[in-house]
């Protein structure tokens, strides 16, 4: 199998995307079957006569009661802003990963994509996903064992956090959509399940699960969707996990909060004198089957 190859879609956005818009041809095992269910809502009205005395004293009573609440939603509202911009990050970040280039970090055989240096594993795929236009590399998916993560870097201020805001804003879409998500606890942190509305394979309908992880950093945020068996098999995303953890390089440029942190292709050299001796070898590089993302 070909160890890189290059997906290229339009993208007219160099910000985050909080969409649920994901289809990963990795392998659907987490998609199924569900039936189709309706409900219906039943409204009960009740009337009743109020003396006109006591409906002005009610009337008093609830403006008091809605004057005094406001005040309390406000601070509600500055307190939940707080938490929303708090960063958020695996509880041994600074020993496991992933690691700021300014930071001390272990020394690994890392595939160097520019803004992501991720470990490599015997047997992984990269598949890059590019513009069309100007071929800039957006994210990177990497690929092992039928499950699949992309990865995408996105700029930060120092002091706040995404992680705890996308993660809401993908929840709403996923509600909006008609699916469900929930949070998890996970060795990565705050996790997002999620089942939105699909078709199966046979045009049935279904639901297709991901999961989202995200890690705050300093001046940067990385986002992960698991796909495919990462989902359902643990022993998969464990080691589809291990690759968040690797090194993430900002750069000192000015950026916008939110902006893309544009990743590179990795460079692959070739030795020109031994070429002809390599041609009858199995060569790793060499371009096979892939698995493209169909959105």
């Amino acid at each position: 199998m070909g160890l890189f190859s290059r997906f290229s879609k339009k993208s007219s956005a160099e910000k985050i995307d909080d969409t649920v818009d994901e289809e990963h041809d990795v392998d659907d095992a987490a998609t199924v079957d569900t039936d189709a269910q309706e409900s219906t809502d039943t409204d009960a009205e009740d009337s009743a006569d109020i003396d006109s005395d006591e409906a002005d004293s009610d009337e008093a009573d609830i403006e008091s009661a809605e004057a005094e609440g406001s005040t309390d939603d406000e601070d509600v509202d500055e307190l939940d802003e707080e938490a929303l911009l708090e960063k958020s990050a695996p509880y041994d970040r600074a020993e496991k990963g992933p690691f700021d280039a300014e930071e001390d970090f272990p020394e690994l055989n890392r595939l160097d994509l520019g803004a992501l240096k991720v470990p490599v594993v015997d047997g992984m795929q990269v598949r890059l996903d590019t513009d069309d236009d100007s071929q800039r590399v957006l994210a990177v998916t990497l690929i092992h064992d039928g499950g699949g993560i992309q990865l995408q870097a996105f700029a930060t201020p120092r002091s706040e956090g995404l992680w705890n805001t996308v993660r809401k804003q993908l929840s709403t879409s996923v509600a909006s959509q008609g699916g469900e998500a929930s949070e998890l606890h996970t060795s990565l942190g705050k996790e997002l399940a999620a089942e939105v509305p699909a078709k199966t394979e046979d045009g049935r309908p279904g639901k297709r699960a991901m999961r989202f992880a995200g890690v705050d950093g300093p001046r940067w945020f990385v986002r992960a969707v698991f796909s495919g068996k990462a989902v359902t098999d643990e022993e998969i995303r464990s080691e589809l996990s291990a690759l968040l953890r690797g090194v993430v390089d900002r750069g000192q440029e000015a950026m916008a909060p939110r902006e893309l942190i544009v990743l590179t292709a990795p460079q692959v050299d070739a030795d020109p004198e031994n070429e002809d001796e390599d041609k009858d070898e199995l060569n790793p590089f060499e371009r096979g089957p892939e698995i493209t993302e169909v959105r």
